[in-house]
């Protein structure tokens, strides 16, 4: 699975390459967030969800997972463009409030600034 990572200010941007996020994914969307907070410092994290057409439970842990990072510095955790199938997966898991949504990347930071 492949993860483009970016800081800008205090916020972690996650770019979801691929089309499904699952049980392949995850070890390496959770290495790379590892990755990140070591070297830098982030309040926020925005996880692009735009090219991708699938999450399965495992790739809702990994998202949550995200959701605990920032929850631990206090910060913001939004999901940028799921398509309806990911947003109806977390009505169903009951998470729909759990994160926040945006249509873009920079509609998220300019919330997070």
């Amino acid at each position: 699975m492949k993860f483009e990572n970016e800081v800008k200010n205090e916020t972690l941007i996650i770019r979801v390459k691929d089309t499904t996020f699952d049980a392949r994914g995850v070890k390496q969307f959770k290495r790379d967030m590892f990755l990140a907070i070591s070297e830098s410092d982030f309040k926020n994290i925005v996880v692009n969800l735009e090219n991708v057409r699938m999450v399965d439970s495992t790739g809702l842990g990994g998202l949550l997972f995200a959701k605990r990072q920032t929850d631990i510095r206090g910060g913001r955790c939004y999901l940028i463009n799921p398509k309806p199938r990911i947003l109806s997966l977390l009505k169903i898991s009951k998470l729909e409030n759990i994160f926040e949504l945006a249509r873009s990347e920079q509609e998220a930071l300019t919330a997070t600034a």
